[in-house]
């Protein structure tokens, strides 16, 4: 399955990401120890990196409270500055969260006739009613990834618009290549503002560095009340494992939290 391409205007070239087919989903894995927190609110991060120091992060959220159930597992670049090229990491996540159907106290506003008058609006009551159930399924290829990008860094010194001579010590800032490129059109020098001078360039020079691209993870949740049932589950996530390309030793993992709703009590009559 082949996935649209990733796009960043200053980018060199066009990223091309092709979504893993067929990942092997290996036993839980030993970073599952590292989750934190208890039966209604769980989190999970990891890092994982190469030889070269080169890999991602990622962070999962997992919730289940009387007023929601929530899931979400969030990838990003780990130290975009010491990639040398186009990289993108990716997987494969489903993930849940529900609600049961239930019953809670709710205000219920209704109209009446007392028989010689028209309608009137009632104050407001409260009165037991039901909720449907909800759940909250997504499952889709999740990535993360870093760009090369083109720039331009352009030293400079302060002129005086009268002489048009250097009257000020130098400084340099670092722009986009389509930002240089529009500022330069027509011939005339770069020029900027920095701390109130205007700067006009001198010399510059063009570089390629590694930036951080587009990145898209996963998330569910439901909203839930005192008295229903909730939960969230992360039911698969498989990711690439920098250290390993071999597809069959992807970084994987599960996990799941709960609540359990406050049943509803018949109130004493005032």
């Amino acid at each position: 399955m082949r996935y649209k391409n990733l796009t960043i205007t200053i980018t060199l070239g066009v990223l091309s990401m092709v979504a893993v087919v067929g990942l092997v989903l290996m036993p839980i894995s030993n970073g599952i120890c590292e989750w934190t927190g208890n039966k209604g609110n769980k989190s999970y991060s990891n890092t994982l990196l190469d030889d070269d120091e080169q890999g991602w992060d990622l962070s999962i959220s997992l919730s289940a409270n009387s007023n929601s159930a929530s899931a979400s597992v969030t990838p990003s670049i780990h130290s975009v500055g010491v990639f040398t090229s186009e990289k993108t990491y990716s997987g494969t996540a489903n993930i849940k969260a529900y609600r049961n159907s239930g019953h809670k106290w709710d205000w219920v506003y209704c109209s009446y006739n007392n028989g010689c008058e028209n309608y009137h609006n009632c104050p407001g009551h409260q009165q037991v009613v039901s909720f449907a159930a909800a759940t909250d399924n997504p499952s889709k290829v999740i990535y993360t990834t870093v760009d090369m990008a083109e720039v331009m860094t352009v030293w400079g010194q302060e002129k005086s618009l009268i002489t048009r001579k250097y009257i000020g010590a130098t400084v340099d800032i670092t722009v986009g290549i389509d930002k240089y490129a529009s500022m330069t059109q027509g011939g005339k020098a770069y020029v900027w503002r920095q701390n109130g001078k205007k700067y006009w360039e001198t010399s510059s020079k063009k570089t390629t560095n590694p930036i951080a691209g587009a990145s898209e993870g996963i998330s569910a949740s439901v909203v839930n009340y005192k008295s229903g049932d909730s939960g969230a589950e992360i039911l698969s996530l498989s990711f690439e494992d920098p250290t390993d390309p071999n597809p069959d030793n992807d970084f994987s993992t599960t996990n799941s939290v709960s609540y359990t709703g406050v049943p509803i009590r018949p109130r004493t009559p005032r």
